[in-house]
């Protein structure tokens, strides 16, 4: 597993505990969600900025940018 995905694992790992704790404690109100759902409502731009975020994450990329070379091998018929 690379640098990336351990980071990336680990985040989200600490964040739904993070929720998970805050949600026992504190109730729902507290929650990651909630945050973000009254954050979106106060400052919709912000909004905006995480779609444009998540479209450059998730935008689809040639075969031969997400694959290293050892993985993938596109042969012509």
């Amino acid at each position: 597993m690379n640098l990336t995905a351990i980071v990336l694992s680990i985040t989200a790992f600490f964040l739904i505990a993070y929720d998970i704790y805050i949600i026992s404690k504190r109730g729902k109100q507290e929650s990651i969600s909630a945050y973000v759902i009254r954050g979106s409502f106060k400052y919709p731009l912000a909004v905006l900025v995480f779609g444009i975020l998540l479209g450059h994450l998730f935008w689809s990329m040639k075969t031969e940018d997400i694959y290293y070379n050892t993985e993938c091998t596109i042969k012509d018929k």
